[in-house]
């Protein structure tokens, strides 16, 4: 989402996006930075959307160095400061790993109060964002607010440049209304769907699905239906809910449930696909449970194993691609079925509709009976 909203802003103020790398907050402070164009295929992106894209090591050659950085002072805007309302970091800048990769020694200047959502504490407004960008934005925003005194190195202060527009945190970013990604009138779709996985990233996909389905070759893989379920983190919201996991998470049954919908739907309007007959389904989830895989695979369903005793897949190419192989797997569905409220389902089942024309579903959780329909 971050980097689809750098983008949108880009076009918004005129600007070439420089993208960032993914930090490893997911994976682990210690697994290495991963290149945007190690992920997405920049040169169809750039065609498509008629304008440059950049990495971060486009700009500077010594990222990810520990030692021998050389800092570059720069100011750039906080979008997160005046979200960040309690505790030792009220009204601070919100502080990331990738600054020092990156050897910048930021000052931040909090963004001006118009840049606020009023619906939602945490979102800030694209469109006000944007105007930072401009000799007249500019001017209100430094008017409004002082530079904060860096955490770098130097400690230096430094108003915001103009000509590098830059912001510390820009996940929570609205145009109409907070939490508005699910809405297909969001225009960060229109980017988002030009964002085709790397030509790498597929390969290694495709060979992973010839062994999953037993072919030799990619052109044999078979149609099949993806599904994504998110547990992980989502244990939490059970928690703070006083719900047990059992009662919370949708059972594997109502997930066939929806899978068969699926199924149902492209009989209906492609009764040709895969020889009449109903399409292999491939599951994909962060779900740690051995018992719970061995309950999908008695479903007769088909799964990638990432671990050791399978591809092993963090061992050969790194601790992010788990994750991000599913998400180019997930793409590839004729029809997906994910869980609700995930953000990785959201963009898998976006990336199934625009690029396959599939039908899709969205599994509901939370308690028992959610899904009931």
């Amino acid at each position: 989402m971050t980097y689809v909203n750098i983008v949108l802003l880009a076009q918004l103020t005129r600007r070439i996006p420089i993208i960032p790398p993914f930090a490893p907050s997911h994976v682990g402070y210690n697994e290495s930075h991963l290149r945007f164009s190690d992920v997405f295929d920049v040169p169809r992106m750039t065609e498509a959307l008629h304008m440059p894209i950049l990495d971060w090591q486009d700009v500077k050659t010594n990222i990810g160095l520990d030692t021998g950085v050389a800092f570059d002072k720069v100011g750039c805007w906080s979008s997160w400061a005046p979200m960040e309302n309690e505790g030792p970091r009220a009204g601070m800048a919100r502080g990331n790993g990738l600054e020092r990769r990156l050897g910048l020694d930021i000052s931040y200047t909090r963004v001006p109060e118009s840049c606020k959502m009023p619906e939602g504490q945490l979102h800030v407004s694209s469109w006000q964002l944007a105007t930072l960008g401009f000799r007249s934005g500019w001017l209100h925003g430094t008017q409004e607010n002082q530079p904060m005194v860096s955490e770098g190195p130097s400690t230096h202060r430094m108003v915001p440049d103009e000509q590098l527009l830059c912001f510390d945190f820009l996940y929570f970013m609205g145009t109409v209304k907070p939490f508005e990604w699910d809405e297909e009138y969001h225009p960060g779709w229109q980017i988002a769907t030009k964002m085709h996985f790397a030509p790498r990233m597929v390969e290694i996909a495709n060979n992973f699905l010839t062994r999953v389905f037993d072919v030799q070759r990619e052109e044999f893989i078979p149609p099949f239906i993806s599904v994504h379920v998110r547990h992980g983190d989502f244990g939490d919201t059970c928690g703070w809910a006083n719900i047990s996991i059992s009662d919370c998470y949708a059972p594997l049954s109502v997930i066939a449930r929806r899978v068969q919908e699926v199924q149902d739907e492209l009989a209906s309007t492609r009764p040709g696909i895969n020889g009449g007959q109903p399409l292999k389904v491939l599951m994909t989830s962060d779900e740690r449970d051995s018992a719970w895989w061995n309950d999908v695979q008695n479903l007769g369903w088909h799964f990638v194993d990432h671990g050791p005793r399978g591809e092993d897949t963090a061992a050969k190419f790194g601790k992010w691609y788990p994750p991000l192989l599913d998400s180019v797997i997930q793409s590839m569905g004729t029809g997906f079925v994910g869980t609700d409220r995930s953000t990785m389902s959201m963009v898998a089942r976006r990336g199934v509709q625009d690029w396959q024309g599939g039908p899709v579903r969205d599994v509901r959780w939370g308690y028992p009976g959610a899904d009931d329909h």
